[in-house]
C-alpha cells in the first residue's frame, strides 16, 4: 500500500508556512510538502471539512473545487457535486470527478483515507484553527498547494490579511457604539447532549472579540453549572445554536430571568457557522454586531435574521436612550458650512481599502496607487524610481512620515486605518 500523503495543521504543532516549503525553487511548482510533491497545479478539488471550505471559497478558489461534502454550505459552493458525509464520503464519486487532491479534517474515515490513496487521490487534512496564527497558517497552505510557491504563498497571505481587516474594520465601526457605560456582555450557548455548555474556545469564541463587547464565557471550571455561570453574569445578548438550545435557555428557572431573556436579545446562529474563518465569518460577524448595535447602527450591511420569538413585545429601556447625543447643537457650536469637507477619494484612484492593509516587502499594485498617493500628497517622487509598487525602505519612511503629519502611530506600516486617512481629502501634505 502506497503511503499515506497527508497534512494534519494544529496551532499547537504547525509550523510557519514559509519554513514548511524552505527549499523550493522560485517557481510555482513543483510544491514539496512533508516529503511529498505536487507536480503541477490542481484543478479538480474536493473539499469535504467545511472550515476549509469557508478558506477556499473567501480566497476565490472554489472555481477549482468539483466536489463537496454534506457539511460544506457555502453558497459558492452549493452548485458542485456532493460526495456524501465528511467522515464516510463515496470513493468513488470522489474519483470520478477526476479530483487531484480532497481536502478534509481529521474526522475522515481511514479506510476512505487510503482508499483515496490507492486511487492516486492526494489527501490533505486541516485542524480547525482555534488561534490567529493557526488561521494564517492554513490561509497560506492553501495557497501553496492551489496556486503555487510564490504566487499562491503571496495570494493565500495577501486574502488572510484581507480577511483580519475585514473583521477589525468591522471591531472598529462599533467601538463607542456602548456609549458612555461600561461596554455591553455576551455568550454563546449550545447544547452538548441535553447540558448546555457556553462557547469558551475555538475560532467562534475569536470571533466573538471583534463585537467590542466582554465576552462571558472563560473557561470553564470542572463542575461548573452554566446555568448558574451565565445567570450571575447577567449577559446583554445571548446567541444559541439551535431551538433546543433556546427551549433549554427558557425552561431553565435562572436564565429564564435575566435580562437578555426577559428583552428577547437572543439570537439564533448555528455552532457550525461560529467554526468557520472565511467567508461565512464575514457575514457572521455582520449579523452579530447588527443585532448587538440595533438601535445605533443606522445602515446595517445586512439585515438582522432570525431573532428568537417571543409573545412579549419589551419596549427598550429608557437608560438606553440616555446614552444618545442631543440633537441640538449648542450655541457654540460652529456653523456645518465652515467645517472642511472631507471626500473618499479611494474610488477615483481605484483602489478599494475595504480590509486592505500593506506593509514592508509587499509588491502589489495597490503598493503602487499607494505611492501614487504619497506623491500627490508629496511625500515620495511621483518617477519611476520610486512608484514601481514594491514596499521598501522608501515607501516605508514616507508612510512613517505621514502618519506623524496626520497624529497616526508611527510604525511605517500602512494598516487600513492609515490607508483610510490617506485616500481622504484631508489627508495632510508634506511639510
Amino acid at each position: 500500500m502506497k503511503k499515506l500523503v497527508s497534512i494534519i495543521l494544529a496551532a499547537a504543532t504547525a509550523v510557519s508556512a514559509s519554513a514548511v516549503f524552505a527549499g523550493c525553487s522560485d517557481e510555482n511548482y513543483p510544491v514539496n510538502i512533508a516529503n511529498y510533491t505536487i507536480d503541477k497545479e490542481p484543478n479538480n478539488v474536493v473539499v469535504l471539512d467545511a472550515a476549509t471550505a469557508d478558506i477556499v471559497a473567501y480566497m476565490d478558489y472554489d472555481r477549482k473545487v468539483v466536489g463537496r461534502s454534506n457539511s460544506v454550505i457555502q453558497d459558492e459552493l452549493k452548485t458542485v457535486d456532493n460526495v456524501g458525509s465528511e467522515t464516510n464520503p463515496d470513493v468513488n464519486k470522489i474519483k470520478a470527478l477526476n479530483s487531484d487532491m480532497v481536502f478534509a479534517s481529521e474526522t475522515l474515515n481511514t479506510e476512505v483515507t487510503d482508499s483515496l490513496n490507492d486511487k492516486d487521490v492526494k489527501v490533505f487534512k486541516f485542524q480547525s484553527p482555534d488561534s490567529t496564527s493557526a488561521i494564517k497558517t492554513n490561509y497560506e497552505t492553501i495557497g501553496k498547494i492551489l496556486g503555487g510557491n510564490k504566487d499562491g504563498y503571496k495570494w493565500g497571505k495577501a486574502y488572510y490579511e484581507k480577511f483580519i481587516g475585514s473583521l477589525e474594520k468591522q471591531k472598529r465601526e462599533v467601538e463607542g457604539l456602548s456609549g458612555t457605560g461600561a461596554l455591553k456582555t455576551i455568550c454563546y450557548l449550545y447544547l452538548s447532549g441535553e447540558k448546555l455548555e457556553k462557547l469558551n474556545s475555538g475560532f467562534g469564541n475569536i470571533l466573538m472579540g471583534y463585537t467590542n463587547c466582554i465576552n462571558i464565557s472563560t473557561e470553564k471550571a470542572k463542575n461548573e453549572d452554566i446555568a448558574a455561570t451565565v445567570a450571575n453574569a447577567n449577559p446583554n445578548f445571548i446567541f444559541y445554536d439551535s431551538e433546543a438550545t433556546l427551549k433549554a435557555i427558557k425552561d431553565n428557572p435562572s436564565l429564564s430571568k435575566i435580562n437578555a431573556v426577559k428583552n428577547n436579545k437572543v439570537l439564533q446562529i448555528p455552532l457550525t457557522e461560529m467554526s468557520l474563518p472565511g467567508v461565512t465569518a464575514i457575514k457572521t460577524l455582520t449579523t452579530m454586531n447588527n443585532f448587538i448595535y440595533a438601535d445605533k447602527k443606522s445602515t446595517p450591511d445586512q439585515p438582522v435574521t432570525k431573532p428568537a420569538s417571543n409573545s412579549k413585545t419589551n419596549s427598550q429601556p429608557a437608560t438606553q436612550s440616555a446614552s444618545q447625543p442631543a440633537t441640538t447643537a449648542p450655541a457654540t457650536t460652529a456653523p456645518a458650512t465652515t467645517a472642511p469637507k472631507e471626500e473618499d477619494l479611494s474610488s477615483k484612484y481605484k483602489i478599494d481599502l475595504d480590509g486592505l492593509s500593506l506593509k514592508r516587502d509587499d509588491e502589489t499594485d495597490d503598493v503602487k496607487t499607494m505611492q501614487i498617493r504619497l506623491a500627490d500628497l508629496g511625500y515620495v517622487k511621483n518617477n519611476d524610481d520610486y512608484v514601481t509598487g514594491y514596499y521598501g525602505e522608501q515607501t516605508e519612511k514616507a508612510v512613517k512620515t505621514f502618519q506623524k503629519n496626520n497624529s497616526i502611530k508611527e510604525t511605517g506600516t500602512a494598516d487600513n486605518a492609515t490607508l483610510k486617512a490617506m485616500f481622504m481629502s484631508t489627508a495632510k501634505k508634506a511639510e
